[in-house]
């Protein structure tokens, strides 16, 4: 006789596959797909900064610059909006008592947390290759926040699953809406460099915050902002979390009897 945790264990391993199946098996070369969005953004970045002629920010590669703030944005907006659509993509499999829904979003988190990890690796060895300057300071500080933030997408992510199962319409205002955080969390500018009358409002950001504390831990030169709290991440992944849980825990019954 297996536990329930064994249960859950095996679950959680077999829908992590289906996931990745699901995603990448029809598709011959499908993998390669994962390095063209991260890579998309930095060419038109680049070549925006180019033209603008600025090449580096404080001696950084403006490429090195560029990955480090948009592989860890995509991995929060990436898991958010998969959790979003979780309970709808998998809704046949909920009818298996073993199945449970918190199951399907630890799986699809899981997953994209791991195709995130291995495109910024794969992202910055290619970029150390290439002959760029790719330093990496403090590797504890970039793994504490890659976590926290996989936990923010994850908490998030059950909370838009409550909102589009009531109001369906609202997928495509959320998926909108990541392009405004993009630009509001410093991933294409320095936040030092930001108007200063704006970092008040601009540091009520966790996604700010966590981006500014990886980048202050890969490079020495880089000149992070006044203010700067992992605390702050730490407890805003902590409200998610449990916001999230609490509010889709209290409306799970009406959302799988759809």
């Amino acid at each position: 006789m297996r536990t329930s945790w064994q249960i859950q264990q095996s679950v959680i391993f077999a829908l992590f596959i289906r996931e990745l199946r699901t995603r990448f098996g029809s598709y011959k070369g499908g993998y390669i797909w994962l390095l063209v969005e991260p890579i998309a953004h930095i060419i038109v970045l680049t070549l925006t900064f180019a033209y603008i002629r600025q090449r580096g920010i404080s001696g950084i590669d403006i490429q090195v610059f560029l990955v480090t703030g948009i592989a860890p944005f995509l991995l929060f907006k990436n898991i958010a909006l998969r959790i979003m659509d979780g309970i709808d993509a998998n809704r046949g499999l909920l009818s298996f008592r073993q199945i449970k829904p918190m199951d399907i979003f630890i799986a699809r988190a899981m997953l994209d947390a791991l195709i995130s990890v291995i495109v910024f690796a794969l992202l910055l060895i290619g970029m150390a290759w290439w002959g760029l300057d790719v330093p990496f300071r403090d590797p504890l500080t970039v793994l504490v926040i890659y976590a926290l933030l996989i936990f923010m997408g994850l908490g998030l992510g059950m909370i838009l699953s409550v909102i589009v199962h009531y109001i369906p319409e609202a997928k495509t205002i959320i998926r909108l809406t990541m392009m405004p955080l993009y630009l509001l969390s410093g991933i294409i500018y320095p936040v030092a460099k930001m108007p200063q009358e704006l970092l008040p409002y601009l540091l009520w950001n966790p996604l700010l915050h966590a981006l500014e504390l990886i980048r202050g831990a890969f490079f020495v030169q880089y000149h992070t902002v006044a203010g700067l709290s992992p605390e702050y991440v730490l407890m805003s992944t902590l409200a998610l979390l449990a916001f999230g849980f609490a509010w889709f825990w209290k409306n799970r019954l009406e959302m799988l009897a759809r």
